[in-house]
């Protein structure tokens, strides 16, 4: 009962949050502003130039916002702008996941979004936004780039039963094993917010483990390439509790560049509070807003019926 619960939990969440939502008109100041590590502002096509220079680049974005998803085509083709694509490695999608490699590897450059829905047999209804998020494989898939970083959901259903003895052997999960004591803290209280207070803390370290196998895997598949791109969500990309850690546990010289795109907030310039929010991180990229949705509610009541 209790796995049958946290699935329908854990899959109904990430598919309210992976639908997109209408972008809030404003006129806040900070929209389309670029802010550094050293909190200064800095030039957009500095940045861009970050985005071509940089080895190993994350994007840490907001699931339903549709600015993040065209600023995240737009950096996409930047990435290949004028460049050998096998030079820039892959764009790893944590919406993608391991049952569609084989479909990603017999995708042509130029296939159609009808023929990538219909080569990748993308769900009618349930998981991710297809609108949202078909331009962006359809950009990468253009320069041979698109890969999975996800794990399936068999193997989420194994790590929830059997725990963290399923990463021995597999070095694809080497680093989810015995995570420091301050990252699995980090995870935890963000695993209880993000699934609503539905369970007790003490009955979440499954979904601890499955949060650590994710992101080793993300990891994993952009070191598949000697240079690769991340399309994830902003608690993915944090550079001390997501895939960069993990990354940089496994290659500790690599060429990092950790972008989080932040939506404003109505009358909110204070910068230090939108840097505390998203963690560490290379590059701020400010975007507008979308209508904030209480998702616990919907989620409280299909669990109820």
């Amino acid at each position: 009962m209790l796995i049958r619960l946290f699935l329908l939990l854990f899959f109904t969440m990430c598919a309210m949050l992976a639908h997109g939502q209408a972008l809030l008109p404003s006129t806040h100041p900070l929209i389309g502003k670029v802010l550094d590590r050293q909190a200064r502002f800095i030039d957009e096509n500095l940045a861009l130039d970050r985005v071509r220079e940089r080895r190993y680049v994350f994007l840490g974005e907001k699931h339903d916002n549709p600015a993040h998803h065209a600023l995240e085509q737009r950096l996409i083709r930047e990435r290949f702008k004028g460049v050998q694509s096998s030079s820039q490695g892959r764009v790893v999608f944590e919406m993608l996941d391991s049952s569609h490699d084989k479909a990603i590897a017999e995708l042509k450059p130029d296939d159609s979004l009808d023929q990538i829905r219909t080569g990748l047999n993308w769900p009618a209804k349930a998981g991710w936004d297809w609108p949202s998020y078909s331009p962006l494989f359809q950009e990468a898939l253009k320069n041979s780039a698109l890969a999975a970083g996800n794990i399936d959901r068999p193997f989420i259903s194994k790590v929830y039963k059997e725990g963290e003895q399923v990463f021995l052997n597999d070095p694809r999960f080497s680093t989810a094993l015995n995570p420091p004591n301050a990252l699995r803290d980090y995870l935890l209280d963000q695993i209880f917010q993000s699934h609503c207070g539905m369970q007790s803390r003490e009955t979440l370290t499954p979904m601890l483990h499955i949060q650590l196998a994710k992101d080793a895997s993300m990891a994993s598949a952009m070191l598949q390439t000697p240079a690769a791109m991340l399309i994830a969500g902003g608690e993915h990309v944090r550079e001390d509790t997501g895939a960069p850690w993990h990354l940089r546990k496994q290659k500790q010289d690599a060429d990092v560049l950790i972008i989080q795109m932040l939506e404003v907030e109505e009358n909110n310039v204070d910068l230090a509070s939108y840097v505390k929010k998203a963690g560490k991180a290379d590059l701020y990229w400010f975007t507008q807003a979308t209508e904030k949705k209480d998702y616990c509610a919907g989620v409280k009541g299909k669990a109820a019926q």
